[in-house]
């Protein structure tokens, strides 16, 4: 298998990947794209000819993509062109952190559709029970874990 069929394997990899998660394909495929190119900055146009998409999906999707901050735009002073890379500054950290903190939203919203239900002991009450037990785990956890990244990350 060639380097070239590999890596567009990867980048359709990615794509379902994102898809299963919820997310676009174009955004997995974009963001696989920016992993595997040799380019460090990689213009618009690259991109859609690279990935046979249109100027919208693209355009949509990397606006998704430099929200959350995985990409981030670069220009060229004296060019018109705005290029995209994999963002150097990406703080995992203080994206999960935000992450957490959601998850910290969505158990309290558990915990209150447990308080204003009428009956506590259907299906849907012990849904909300086991979901919000495991968040509170998660939450319970998570800090220590992040922590440890910490810790890690200074000695490397």
């Amino acid at each position: 298998m060639s380097l070239d069929t590999e890596r567009d394997r990867f980048i359709e990899d990615n794509g379902l990947l994102f898809e299963r998660l919820g997310v676009t394909r174009m955004s997995g495929r974009i963001l696989g794209y920016l992993m595997v190119t040799d380019k460090e900055k990689v213009s618009f146009s690259e991109m859609t000819e690279a990935l046979q998409a249109s100027k919208s999906s693209i355009s949509t999707n990397l606006k998704m993509l430099l929200q959350i901050g995985f990409v981030k735009p670069l220009t060229i002073p004296g060019e018109r062109k705005t290029y995209y890379m994999l963002s150097p500054e990406m703080d995992w950290k203080a994206y999960f952190s935000e992450r957490l903190e959601m998850i910290g939203i969505m158990n309290n919203m558990f915990k209150k559709g447990l308080t204003l239900r009428s009956s506590t002991k259907d299906n849907a009450a012990q849904w909300l029970r086991e979901a919000s037990e495991f968040y509170d785990f998660i939450i319970e956890e998570f800090p220590a874990m992040l922590k440890r990244w910490e810790e890690k990350s200074k000695t490397t």
